[in-house]
């Protein structure tokens, strides 16, 4: 079991390694990519964008106001509800990302190739759920900066 966790802490740092060494090759700050992370998943309200990143909703008005100005998000009506807009990755994000991520996403399905389904299903409840019990030692966490 050890082992595992410490593989898990290697590729947490790993991780975090590769995406701040992204965030200073484009001058992104970790708030500003986590909140290109959010939208790149789906366009967003900035007020769940805040939620998200974790930032009160003027700092992330700001936030989208420099990304907006260096182009790598926009403002767009929401299609189901026009009164509200909506946040979403420019062409340019979506191109940064890519060139960055994408040979992430092959290289790692390329890897998974050699497991069987039974097994990707094993690995895909494993990382489920060491997601949510991250998630949940951060709202520990958070809580405890309530206090």
């Amino acid at each position: 079991m050890e082992a595992i966790s410490l593989a898990c802490m290697r590729w947490q740092e790993a991780t975090e390694s590769f995406d701040e060494t992204f965030g200073k090759l484009h001058g992104l700050n970790s708030a500003e990519r986590r909140c290109l992370s959010v939208i790149m998943r789906a366009p967003q309200p900035a007020n769940a964008v805040a939620k998200a990143i974790g930032l009160a909703p003027p700092s992330v008005t700001a936030l989208i106001d420099r990304l907006s100005a260096r182009d790598l998000l926009h403002r767009v009506p929401d299609p189901n509800d026009r009164r509200r807009v909506l946040v979403a990755p420019s062409e340019k994000a979506i191109r940064l990302g890519q060139e960055a991520y994408g040979p992430i996403a092959q290289a790692g399905a390329q890897m998974l190739k050699q497991f069987s389904e039974a097994e990707k299903q094993v690995i895909l409840r494993f990382v489920t759920q060491a997601i949510e019990m991250q998630e949940r030692q951060l709202e520990r966490l958070l809580q405890q900066d309530k206090s």
